[in-house]
């Protein structure tokens, strides 16, 4: 973990073209990332699956099934710690009745403390929102054409309390929040029953405006 937290700060540092690939599934199938959950239902369960189009063959995906609305299993990628960031996630979502839903977290404090941007293909929008003692406040939203069974990439560029968010390259909102400004973990997190592969997170800082 150590040397994880010393890489992310390198990358920092480095230059906006520089890029860290932080690990959700390794290369021999096992998850590398820290469960958790916030909300109520049934415990997370996050498994590495196999996906010929994922990083080494393998995918970061929550298995549980719970269809309760309010559930929200998360992935914490141990040791990867920011503020200022700019972070591309790839993933695929797969199923799901209640929300197919794939998002990125970052600053996060806690299970019940952070921001997180998600895309849903079941009701295809893509939202930012800020999780504060457990409750969810959204701060944006934007109808998007977000399709099931297909690769996406969701990107969120963090700089002080500005919040940018693109979907497939495509802008989708800018936003401004000053309720956490602190550095924190970053991670996935998905919604109810939504069967999502979680591929790449790429992170590097963000280019000065």
């Amino acid at each position: 973990m150590r040397v994880l937290i010393f890489l992310l700060s390198l990358a920092l540092a480095a230059p906006a073209s520089a890029q860290l690939v932080v690990p959700l599934a390794t290369a021999d199938g096992r998850v590398a990332c820290v469960q958790g959950k916030t909300g109520i239902g049934q415990t997370s369960e996050w498994r590495a699956v196999a996906d010929p189009d994922g990083p080494n063959g393998w995918a970061l995906a929550e298995t549980a099934g719970d269809p309760t609305d309010s559930r929200f299993p998360l992935c914490i990628a141990e040791g990867a710690v920011g503020r200022d960031l700019d972070a591309t996630l790839r993933f695929k979502p797969v199923s799901g009745t209640r929300a197919q839903v794939a998002g990125l977290i970052f600053r996060a404090q806690s299970a019940n403390d952070y921001y997180f941007v998600q895309a849903n293909a079941l009701d295809k929008t893509v939202r930012l929102y800020r999780m504060e003692k457990g409750k969810r406040n959204q701060l944006a939203r934007k109808d998007a054409p977000i399709e099931t069974g297909k690769w996406h990439s969701l990107r969120v560029v963090a700089a002080n309390d500005n919040f940018e968010v693109t979907l497939d390259g495509k802008p989708m909102f800018e936003v401004t929040d000053r309720s956490l400004p602190q550095a924190g973990a970053m991670g996935v997190i998905t919604q109810a029953d939504s069967v999502t592969h979680f591929g790449s997170l790429l992170l590097s800082p963000p280019q000065p405006r």
